[in-house]
Formats: C-alpha cells, sequence, structure tokens
C-alpha cells in the first residue's frame, strides 16, 4: 500500500530512513571486510560502505528507521499527518543522499527515480510548513542511531551518521 508524503515530511523521514539503512548496511559491510580494511565494493573503506552502499542503506531506513520514526510519540505527528509523496521515493533520495554523505557513489542532489519522481535538493522547502523544533530533529536523529546501535553498527559510524543528519537541521529546522 502506497502512502503520500509532503515535500516536508519527506526530507524527515528520507533523513531517517538514509541513517536506518546506513546502519543496517554498516553492519553487513564490517562483516564482509577484508583484513585489509577493504570490502568488495572495489576497496571503497568508507562509512557509506561500511553500511552496504545505497542497497544496505535502503534496506535499514525501510525495515527498520522508518517505521521505528512514523510510530514515535514525538516525530511521528510531525510527519506522517503531512505525507503526499510515495513513501519508497522518499526512502529512496533518503538513502542516496546518506550515501553520497557518507562517501558512497550515489549522486546527491537531483536524482530521477525509476518511477519519474526527481529527488529534490532544498530541506528548506521540503519542510516548510511543518514548524519543526530542536527536539524533534534531535529526537529523529537518536531514532535513526538506536535503530543501527541494534542491528550491530559501530558507534564511529553511527555517530557520522548523526552528524549528516545534523548537517540538515538548518534547512528542517522551523520551516
Amino acid at each position: 500500500m502506497m502512502r503520500t508524503l509532503t515535500a516536508n515530511s519527506w526530507k524527515v523521514i528520507t533523513s531517517a530512513l538514509l541513517v536506518a539503512t546506513i546502519v543496517a548496511g554498516a553492519s553487513r559491510a564490517t562483516r564482509a571486510a577484508s583484513s585489509d580494511g577493504s570490502d568488495d565494493r572495489g576497496g571503497n573503506t568508507s562509512v557509506a560502505a561500511r553500511l552496504g552502499g545505497f542497497p544496505g542503506i535502503l534496506a535499514f531506513l525501510d525495515r527498520f528507521v522508518v517505521p521505528a520514526e512514523v510510530t514515535d510519540p514525538v516525530v511521528g505527528p510531525f510527519f506522517v499527518p503531512n505525507i503526499k509523496e510515495p513513501a519508497g521515493d522518499i526512502e529512496q533520495c533518503l538513502a542516496m543522499l546518506l550515501d553520497h554523505d557518507l562517501g558512497g557513489s550515489s549522486p546527491h542532489f537531483g536524482a530521477i527515480l525509476a518511477d519519474g519522481h526527481q529527488c529534490r535538493s532544498s530541506m528548506s522547502n521540503i519542510h516548510r510548513g511543518f514548524g519543526i523544533p530542536d527536539f524533534v530533529i534531535d529526537r529523529f536523529i537518536a531514532i535513526v542511531g538506536e535503530q543501527a546501535a541494534m542491528a550491530g553498527v559501530a558507534d564511529s559510524d553511527i555517530q557520522e551518521v548523526a552528524k549528516v543528519l545534523d548537517s540538515y537541521r538548518g534547512g528542517v529546522r522551523q520551516k
């Protein structure tokens, strides 16, 4: 069943999904890493590679982060009622953003998905009208970290994901 998300909901949910995907991918990538520190993706030792790249990040967001974010009593009320875009599109765009910002090969913004959806570049435009306070952003990032920790992601990688998510705070906050 597809649900829709507003542009603002997309950004927050995408951020959460991306972190979740990164966490899941990191756990798998760490197990797959060879003794010389490289992984099965041509020697890329980035956080993104340790998290499983785009596919690992996307899977983690889909399975763990999004369900935790939308059911959270602090985060959910800011996003769930405003979702106007297909959730799968939001998750894919967030996974690409996280993959890119954590050293992966995904495009940063502007990717066109198989269904024709174009990932957007303005967090301010995406979250306009949500009035999201800092404590909700803090909780959003914490949920991603909690889910990553439960998936066995290294603390250092969780910290890097949190830094990436926090770097978009200004575009999400109080818009």
